[in-house]
């Protein structure tokens, strides 16, 4: 495999929060297996600079038009076969060993067709913002929780649902029901066990159907063209009425029956990356700020 893989960390204010991923990354010492390495500033002021040169990385800028641009832009910066689409809050949470092992299986499931792209936010270790097991037991029980499943990673005590909860969302929400069963992913520990129809094993990684699972921009390993041609086009011409801070998320615009319909081959192995704001965080409520601040 001699395709060439950029990393592209996209970032607006929140300085400690990007020194803190960056450190994470240079500490780790598995950047050395990417062709490019690029920070797109939205918004870039002299801070920025300064940090993107203290850590040996390239650099862009431009105003703040959302995420959606701004990851357009730093994937038209990146000039290489596959980018990897991060954040300012994705710190790094495997040794440099497994990142490159797991990234490079990724790459080459994706370029012998059997997937279409790979999430890289970690399977267990998902850090805050994430409701997927949650929302995934408002309709299913867990059959068989994997041993590594982190439930201090999630706020499931707050969100109790029973047998009977169940049973009324799937006769309320069928839909969701359907669509929400990839995320079993996230609990179980063979998933591919349970719903065979919607997701297959392939060595260390899960290929699940688009049809039971969102489209997620963080933390995501893409081909640059899938991103440019398709999914960035697609953003374009299907504009959202939901515009956070006012701009286009691709997360927003993406997720719909359209996304469902084109049953891309989604990969999930156990991840590389987490999420992790230090500064700033748009949850300061969220449960895993609270476990830090007792103890």
């Amino acid at each position: 495999m001699n395709k060439k893989i950029g990393v592209g960390v996209l970032s607006w204010k929140a300085h400690q929060t990007l020194e803190k991923s960056l450190q994470s990354y240079r500490d780790n010492g598995f950047l050395d297996m990417f062709d490019s390495k690029l920070i797109y500033f939205s918004d870039m002021v002299d801070a920025d600079e300064a940090i993107a040169k203290k850590y040996g990385w390239d650099y862009a800028g431009g105003p703040n038009k959302g995420i959606a641009y701004g990851m357009k832009m730093m994937a038209e910066y990146l000039d290489t076969d596959y980018i990897l689409l991060l954040q300012n809050d994705n710190p790094i949470v495997e040794d440099a060993e497994f990142a490159k092992k797991h990234i490079k299986e990724a790459v080459n499931l994706i370029e012998t067709g059997k997937a279409d792209m790979a999430r890289m936010r970690h399977r267990w270790k998902v850090g805050e913002g994430f409701a997927d097991v949650e929302k995934y037991l408002r309709y299913y029980n867990a059959c068989s929780p994997s041993q590594q499943f982190i439930p201090a990673e999630h706020d499931l005590d707050s969100h109790p649902h029973t047998a009977w909860h169940r049973f009324i969302n799937h006769i309320l929400r069928p839909t969701n029901a359907q669509r929400f069963r990839g995320r079993s992913v996230f609990i179980e520990d063979h998933p591919e066990k349970i719903y065979p129809d919607h997701i297959q094993r392939d060595g260390d990684f899960l290929i699940i159907d688009s049809s039971v699972i969102d489209f997620t921009d963080q933390c995501l390993l893409i081909s640059r063209q899938m991103w440019l041609d398709i999914l960035i086009p697609y953003v374009e011409s299907h504009p959202s009425g939901r515009l956070p801070n006012g701009f286009q998320a691709p997360e927003i615009c993406i997720n719909g029956k359209w996304w469902r319909e084109q049953h891309f081959k989604i990969l999930q192995g156990q991840g590389v990356f987490t999420h992790d704001r230090k500064d700033g965080s748009f949850r300061p409520e969220h449960h895993t700020k609270k476990k830090r601040l007792t103890h």
